[in-house]
This record gives structure tokens, C-alpha cells and sequence, in this order.
């Protein structure tokens, strides 16, 4: 009899422990569903593309653009907010679009163009700040979304090797009506910048063109980029292009087939004396189109 109530015993203490273990499983996978959901267009490259890049009609016209967040060249995945979608005049000034409008796969706006110039489009993410740190008996690396100025209050007592970072990515491209203009170029000293030494309006097949990048506000080398043409789901080869930036944070390439590209670039870096992170993880996705010779 006793024997039987042991083995009741030993039958129940296994029930009881595996549903911990399954409570346990199951909000584990609940978090870890919420950290990829929350963060899954921020994961995926979020790019801008114009309709046209150049407008000679008299009198201006209208341009639409599709912003989508996604791994592939110019394939809708993830919408993400076009909010901060601005567009810079010839003459510096920055204008808010028109029809704004959020779907599934992508976000889209319009814009009259008319004044002379190049203007710069862009939809610029919000900074993110994420605060890692190592925890527990096995140095676990763990993750909360905050910022130097909050993480405190979030951090268990013994978290160790505790730094803040902010991702942060500009996602733009160039528009000229008429004669071309460089004011839109300027940069601005945050984060990563790209400014085009070969204008976007007379790049074009078969002749190099010239890039240069800024790391709040410096010439920056070991900046990494890649740059591909559109329609990668008809052909069997990406035929991307990969590049580092020099010491003078210039890349140089020739495209040697007309199309539109997208050029994604990244860079991380320490930075000194900021109350709100230590590290930098920032991003350009730049949207240009390759001319017919």
C-alpha cells in the first residue's frame, strides 16, 4: 500500500513539473513572439521608390512612392509608417506629402513636383534604443528597449557589460525637375549620412559613380555596402554589388545595366559622451535610377 501511494507520489511530483516546465515554454515563446513581432519591420530594409526620378513636363507633375520594408530588391513585405515622410525643396525647406496611406505591404504618398531643382525624399526612422547587457550564472546576453537615461529601472542588480544602443535609418531618395541642384545634399552631422558626388540625375550606365559617407558629420571608412538592381526574382544571381568605404568614406562603382537600385549601407560605432547610448548601429537606403547611354 505504501509502495502505491509512493509511486502516486513520484507520478504527480513529474505531472507537476512538467507543467511548469510547459508554463514556463509557453511564456518564453510568448515573449519571444512579441520581441519579433514588435520589432519585425525594423528588422526587414525599409526602402522608398519613386514612380519617376526626373520631371521635365512644364508646369511639374505628380509623383507617387511605395515604402515597403523588406529582405528582397523592391518586393512588398511589411508596411511600415510613412509619418515621417518629408520631402526637402531645392531650396532647403521640407514639405509633408500627399495621400498617405498605410496597407499591408507598403505604405504610399503622392507629391506635385514643380519648382526647379533636385529634391531629396526621405522617410526617416524614429531612433530606437536598445540596452544589452550579460545576466546570470552563464553570462546570458539580454536585451530591453530603453535608452542610458531610463535603463536603470529595468536592469536587474547584477547585469554585466551593460551598453546602449540607437539604430536609426534614413531610407531616401532624389527627385530633379529641370536643372539639377546640390542644397538638398547638405549634410546635417547625426548619425550616417550618404552624399551623392555623382549626381543621381546623371548617373548612368557604363560610367562610374562616386559616393561618399558621414559618421555624424566625419568622413567615415569601413562603412559596408551593398548595392542591387531591381527584378532579383527573374534572375538566378542577385548580381549584387558589395563595397567597403575608404578612408575618405568614398565608394566608387559602375552599373553596367539601366534599371532603378537600391543601396543599403551599414556602419556601427562607438560614440563618446552622449546621455542617451554608447553605440550607433545606423543605416542609409538610398533609391536611384541607372539611365540608358
Amino acid at each position: 500500500m505504501k509502495l502505491e501511494k509512493l509511486k502516486l507520489i513520484i507520478k504527480l511530483s513529474k505531472l507537476i513539473m512538467k507543467k511548469n516546465k510547459l508554463k514556463v515554454l509557453f511564456l518564453t515563446c510568448l515573449m519571444t513572439t512579441s520581441f519579433i513581432t514588435a520589432f519585425s519591420t525594423e528588422a526587414h530594409p525599409r526602402w522608398i521608390l519613386p514612380s519617376h526620378f526626373t520631371v521635365s513636363k512644364q508646369g511639374g507633375d505628380w509623383i507617387s512612392f511605395d515604402v515597403s520594408a523588406s529582405h528582397s530588391t523592391f518586393n512588398f513585405d511589411k508596411a511600415p509608417d510613412s509619418e515621417t515622410a518629408r520631402v526637402m525643396m531645392p531650396d532647403g525647406r521640407e514639405l509633408e506629402p500627399n495621400n498617405v496611406t498605410r496597407g499591408q505591404r507598403r505604405s504610399i504618398f503622392d507629391f506635385y513636383f514643380s519648382e526647379e531643382g533636385t529634391h531629396k525624399v526621405h522617410v526617416n526612422q524614429h531612433p530606437k534604443y536598445y540596452t544589452r547587457y550579460q545576466a546570470g550564472h552563464r553570462d546570458t546576453l539580454k536585451t530591453v528597449e530603453a535608452n542610458k537615461a531610463n535603463r536603470n529601472q529595468l536592469l536587474p542588480d547584477r547585469a554585466r557589460n551593460v551598453y546602449t544602443e540607437v539604430n536609426y535609418t534614413r531610407a531616401e531618395s532624389y527627385i530633379t525637375v529641370g536643372k539639377p541642384s546640390t542644397k538638398v545634399m547638405e549634410i546635417s552631422g547625426e548619425y550616417l549620412e550618404m552624399v551623392p558626388l555623382t549626381h543621381p540625375a546623371d548617373i548612368v550606365e557604363g560610367q562610374p559613380v562616386t559616393l561618399q559617407f558621414f559618421f555624424y558629420g566625419k568622413p567615415q571608412a569601413g562603412v559596408k555596402i551593398d548595392i542591387t538592381r531591381e527584378g532579383t526574382m527573374y534572375r538566378n544571381r542577385q548580381e549584387q554589388i558589395n563595397l567597403v568605404s575608404d578612408k575618405d568614406g568614398k565608394i566608387t562603382f559602375t552599373p553596367y545595366i539601366a534599371g532603378r537600385y537600391l543601396l543599403k549601407s551599414n556602419y556601427i560605432g562607438n560614440i563618446n559622451n552622449n546621455s542617451m547610448y554608447d553605440k550607433a548601429n545606423v543605416s542609409v537606403h538610398f533609391t536611384f535610377e541607372v539611365l540608358l547611354k
